[in-house]
């Protein structure tokens, strides 16, 4: 350990009145909660797909919850890592061949945080409206092709955020 006024030059804050993080030197956190949801949203709510063997398709039509935390902390300047742990939770609506009217229900995202990869995403999927034999074909179908259609726009998310 360093006695006092020796040292790495670097180390300016014991010149400095205030003590301030000098050029970010030390860790720094910017909080993208805000930014986080309203991208997050702008690429989820674009997201379509159809069902396998044109069984029908569907859409997501609002992310109605966004929890968790999403950062970037730098580290000496120029070291960023973009840190998130993240919950959220999509409506979605579709049609179902062989059944008439519209399905809805809601798709969750758990477990979609910086320490986990891609085939470590949780989904759940639910079905609150529509005929019950169309709700349970939903159902199975979109777990069977979510993974594919959501795996780009969250891809998106993750590079944005550690480009910040």
């Amino acid at each position: 350990m360093a006695k006092w006024g020796e040292g790495d030059s670097r180390w300016i804050v014991e010149e400095r009145q205030d003590g301030a993080n000098v050029n970010a030197w030390h860790w720094q956190e910017k909080n993208c909660m805000g930014w986080g949801r309203e991208r997050l949203t702008h690429l989820l709510t674009a997201l379509s797909f159809d069902l396998p063997n044109g069984e029908g398709s569907a859409k997501i039509t609002e992310v109605s919850k966004f929890e968790g935390d999403a950062s970037v902390n730098t580290r000496k300047g120029n070291k960023k890592f973009a840190v998130f742990d993240l919950s959220v939770t999509c409506k979605w609506e579709g049609e179902c061949s062989g059944f008439a009217g519209v399905v809805k229900g809601e798709i969750v995202l758990t477990e979609f945080a910086s320490t986990s990869d891609e085939d470590e995403y949780a989904f759940k999927v639910t079905a609150s409206d529509g005929e019950k034999g169309a709700k349970e074909k939903m159902i199975q179908k979109i777990k069977t092709s979510m993974a594919a259609a959501f795996y780009p726009p969250l891809a998106a998310f993750i590079k944005e955020l550690a480009d910040m």
